[in-house]
């Protein structure tokens, strides 16, 4: 069956759109897994919120636009309604997950940004254990931060993770706190994860309204044709 020029156009749009989708997926699959990769070595500061959560939801969205994605190439370029009209309602389904998910991450980044800061606290007042020591050399190392609110609270006992790179054999430490820096951190990669959800939503807004338009074309057509 041959569509006329128009549902042609969407046709391929839709098809191309796909292509897009499918590298949105890979996208999110690769932010989910390098912010996990970051965020691992913070999970064992606090007990009350699993920081790893949205990287791991992350990665579940992105393998599902994905194959959504692939499905909706099939059904735009075979014509058929069948396929079509089910890629449209679980886009839709996944576009609502990814909302939810956006708003869930920009209302609970707060406290999970405190709690996280509180649990540095703890680890910090406990630094002799080896464990905790060596946790506390992670998180300065990464954020380039020192002490809990300076290098103040190390007291002279200052670890090699606190100096800023290339000042050997001096120490020069970082300026910054850690339970700072641990806050800032938490509220940039809160806020990136949840604008690019919005973003991709956005994205797909479009194949959904694009999708509707073919599979209605289709059965329209097929009515004439019958």
């Amino acid at each position: 069956m041959a569509l006329n020029c128009g549902l042609s156009t969407i046709k391929y749009v839709l098809f191309v759109f796909n292509l897009l989708c499918s590298l949105c997926g890979i996208a999110l699959v690769v932010i989910g897994g390098v912010s996990l990769a970051k965020l691992g070595d913070l999970q064992d500061i606090s007990d009350e919120h699993s920081i790893m959560a949205p990287s791991i939801l992350f990665i579940v969205l992105g393998s599902i636009v994905f194959v959504i994605a692939f499905f909706g190439c099939c059904g735009a370029i075979r014509e058929s309604y069948c396929m079509t009209s089910t890629y449209g309602f679980f886009l839709m389904i996944l576009i609502i997950g990814q909302i939810v998910v956006a708003a869930l991450i920009f209302i609970y980044v707060g406290d999970a940004r405190e709690a996280f800061k509180k649990g540095f606290g703890k680890i910090f007042e406990e630094r002799d254990r080896p464990a905790n020591a060596e946790l506390i050399d992670t998180i300065q190392s990464n954020l380039q931060c020192c002490g809990r609110s300076s290098a103040l609270d190390w007291l002279g006992s200052m670890p090699q993770s606190c100096c800023k790179s290339g000042t050997a054999p001096l120490c020069i430490p970082y300026t910054t706190g850690c339970q700072a820096a641990l806050g800032e951190f938490i509220d940039t990669a809160g806020d990136v994860l949840g604008w690019v959800s919005l973003g991709v939503a956005a994205v797909e807004l479009v194949g959904l309204i694009a999708a509707c338009c073919l599979a209605n074309g289709i059965r329209n057509q097929a009515r004439r044709y019958a």
